[in-house]
């Protein structure tokens, strides 16, 4: 049976594992990673998949700022199933998950980098229509989701929690 729970750290090695499987052992090399290095994540979000004691799926989130916006945004991914658990509908449910678990804490948006056909179901559309733009990806594959209709959407620049700090922004 497939469960899906909160991230510890003693999922930590498993995780790394079925990333470098997943995307490479050069993906820290990717801009994306750029925006979590140094920064903690956002442990609530963070979640996995167990078949059997047996991680087979993990999704990650980290905050981040757009433009001026005060609160943290968060930042997906990456997401990974299993090679030979792909295509049973676990990465959706990952997905599915972790907006919820957001939208309940309150964030007001949430961006990705990943393909607009695949993340477009779950409501993220081109953040470049929004006005946000992250340095170093190609703009067609930023996406983001509004989270709350409360709250209205950021436009500008995507800066990590680090360089938010930096700039004299509170974290």
């Amino acid at each position: 049976m497939i469960s899906i729970g909160q991230e510890r750290r003693d999922h930590t090695p498993a995780i790394e594992a079925l990333l470098d499987n997943a995307f490479g052992q050069d993906r820290h090399r990717k801009s994306s990673y750029s925006y979590r290095r140094g920064v903690m994540r956002l442990w609530p979000l963070c979640l996995v998949a167990l078949e059997n004691g047996q991680l087979i799926g993990t999704i990650r989130a980290w905050p981040i700022r757009i433009g001026s916006h005060d609160d943290p945004i968060v930042l997906l991914g990456p997401v990974a199933v299993d090679a030979t658990k792909r295509s049973e509908g676990l990465g959706a449910s990952l997905i599915r998950e972790s907006i919820a678990k957001a939208t309940s804490a309150g964030y007001c948006a949430m961006l990705l980098v990943g393909d607009e056909p695949y993340y477009g179901r779950f409501g993220f559309r081109p953040a470049a229509l929004s006005g946000i733009v992250m340095t170093g990806e190609n703009p067609a594959r930023v996406l983001v989701r509004q989270l709350s209709q409360a709250k209205s959407l950021p436009s500008g620049l995507v800066t990590s929690m680090r360089t938010a700090k930096r700039l004299g922004r509170a974290a």
